[in-house]
């Protein structure tokens, strides 16, 4: 993986110092690729691409931006493509190097950029067409890899992390909007914490010319939209058969041929499974768990246990309050956005010891809960759909009303995080205001036929994108150099489980049915029937004593940094309250005050104005 920054300036725009401005750019990104910076520069700096390396595949060769042999096509890369060169080779394509990001320089000019729809892989990219002056820009159809972009000055900018926007000099400014539907974790995947700056939407172009600028679908059917793929016909068996087969390409195309293989490994099914099956198909596997000195969250000492079944090398990384006090603000800069618990901070001391032992890439779980159905609120909505407004907390009423009204249902995913949304938004300087509150997540959501497809919908489109690809994946893992790759989130996998009835997921039982099936051919039953824990640190805001104490402290009683939007007053009243209760009822308060310290890190950090 990689950093890219890509600036377009029309002709008539003053490009005098743009070079400066865009070195700085694209050095806010040196931590995804430590390994090369370089910059392009088109005729009269109307295009520019800039690239941080990630040096994996062709390490000596493999520099990005890459040219084309006519000089008509310039690309960079953010990400790992796994599609053969075969074909291209056939149709007279001339490689060069052995690096991935090669395949898609000639598969542009050998079909154009309609052709990006068959990329297999996690990635963004920029690609500049010299003789039609146009841009594309694009992203892999899940949104694994991210891809932002603003207007600015007249010109067109883009980057794989808002930091590089922000140091090319794009004014940083809250988008309020985006403040609130955070407060219910609903904030739609198109939009960012900055005013301006937008994340293109997975499997999507950016087209930008001197005729504008367009963004438009490059795909028919789009992961996200999982009612979109026609049913597969095939009993349990056959499906457990298919499955098996695809989870195990999906593995073997992720790992690396000739060094060794990392993955996370919790004590849940989806990376041990990852975890077992790659140790069958390479000898070499190191699998990496988070040690919490909470007992009832860590998953470590059962990963061990299973590590040893399975016979991998097994490292456990002990986090303790320490390492989560001096983590705590690096994550939620790298994350940019505020987060829910202190488990980022334990993500990002993750990604920083497999780099220290000179790692690159990972395998990672993401994707399995959300096209197999593994979390809570979607068995709620499957089996015990909410639908009575009435039957809730009189204050949390004005929100369902209008959840209803817009989506025509009550997802469970909303309703479970009401208890933390209504006392963010009651501390507004405004009070409770939901007026311009939008759970539509900007795609239709209101057309879903079954609960559960609204569920996934709305899943997909806010918290999977932003929290859970973004904050828990991308940006934890890349603020160290490290690639995550997520077997889980294959093309040709996760087709197939969307064509899936919903029984060969979840039969009222058993979450993850098809999964745990195939799973108990590769570890041992009890591993096979293991129930999902979340990954979450203990509550961190209201310590009484030690280092985390004395780091949430800092921002409560200060308060220098919280945006305006809140009211200084409620929020040091309701902290002063929080830290007399007794620790059950703080636990409960604790996403309320994580949430707010991190908007005070992006605030101090940034420098944002309301």
């Amino acid at each position: 993986m990689c950093g890219i920054v890509f600036c377009y300036s029309p002709p008539a725009c003053d490009t005098s110092d743009i070079r400066e401005r865009f070195r700085s750019a694209v050095s806010a990104l040196a931590h995804r690729g430590p390994d090369d910076l370089r910059l392009w520069f088109a005729e009269k700096n109307q295009a520019a691409i800039g690239h941080t390396r990630l040096a994996i595949n062709d390490e000596i060769g493999g520099h990005q931006p890459m040219h084309s042999a006519d000089g008509r096509l310039t690309v960079a890369v953010n990400g790992e493509l796994y599609n053969n060169r075969d074909e291209l080779e056939n149709l007279g394509a001339v490689f060069t190097t052995l690096s991935d990001s090669e395949y898609l320089l000639h598969l542009i000019a050998a079909k154009g950029i309609e052709a990006v729809k068959t990329l297999d892989g996690e990635f963004s990219f920029a690609v500049w067409d010299r003789d039609s002056k146009t841009a594309y820009l694009g992203r892999d159809r899940h949104g694994i890899k991210p891809l932002f972009y603003c207007s600015y000055q007249g010109q067109i900018l883009a980057a794989s992390e808002i930091k590089a926007l922000l140091a090319y000099g794009v004014p940083a400014k809250w988008e309020p909007h985006y403040l609130q539907q955070a407060e219910y974790f609903v904030q739609t995947s198109n939009q960012t914490f900055v005013e301006g700056i937008y994340s293109l939407p997975p499997g999507h172009l950016l087209k930008v010319s001197q005729a504008g600028v367009e963004h438009f679908p490059y795909l028919e059917k789009s992961p996200l939209e999982p009612s979109a793929f026609p049913p597969v016909s095939a009993t349990f068996e056959q499906a457990c058969t298919e499955f098996e087969s695809l989870l195990f390409q999906a593995i073997d195309k992720r790992l690396l041929k000739d060094k060794s293989n990392q993955a996370y490994l919790s004590s849940g099914i989806d990376s041990s499974v990852i975890t077992a099956i790659a140790a069958r198909l390479t000898g070499s596997v190191n699998a990496y768990s988070i040690g919490f000195e909470n007992r009832h969250l860590d998953e470590s000492r059962q990963a061990q246990a299973f590590a040893g079944e399975v016979g991998v090398h097994h490292h456990i990384v002990e986090v303790n309050d320490t390492v989560l006090a001096d983590n705590f603000a690096h994550a939620v800069i790298h994350c940019e956005m505020p987060v829910p618990n202190i488990n980022v901070a334990a993500k990002l001391y993750l990604s920083k010891t497999l780099a220290a032992a000179g790692h690159k890439t990972v395998l990672t779980g993401e994707g399995a809960d959300e096209s197999l159905l593994g979390y809570g609120f979607f068995r709620q909505d499957l089996t015990g759909p909410y639908s009575q407004v009435h039957v809730f907390p009189q204050p949390w009423h004005k929100t369902l009303e209008l959840l209803k009204k817009q989506t025509g249902q009550l997802p469970a995913q909303v309703v479970h995080a009401l208890p933390v949304a209504s006392i963010l938004a009651g501390l507004r300087v405004d009070g409770e205001n939901t007026a311009s509150l939008s759970f539509s997540a900007g795609n239709g959501l209101g057309n879903a036929r079954h609960p559960i497809e609204l569920s996934q919908r709305l899943h997909y489109q806010s918290v999977f994108q932003s929290y859970n690809l973004g904050a828990l994946a991308d940006r934890t893992e890349m603020a160290n150099g490290i690639e995550g790759r997520p077997p889980f989130l294959d093309n040709a996998l996760v087709a197939f489980i969307h064509g899936l009835p919903v029984n060969y997921k979840f039969d009222g039982l058993t979450d993850k049915r098809i999964l745990r099936q195939v799973a108990r051919k590769f570890i041992p039953e009890s591993y096979a029937r293991q129930v999902k824990r979340p990954f979450i640190g203990a509550p961190a805001s209201l310590n009484n004593k030690g280092p985390l104490a004395e780091l949430f402290q800092g921002y409560f009683l200060d308060l220098a940094y919280l945006p305006d939007c809140y009211c200084k007053e409620k929020v040091a009243r309701l902290y002063l309250e929080a830290c007399q209760l007794d620790l059950a009822e703080q636990a409960g308060l604790d996403p309320v005050f994580m949430h707010l310290s991190s908007l005070m890190v992006l605030q101090k950090h940034f420098s944002l104005s309301l």
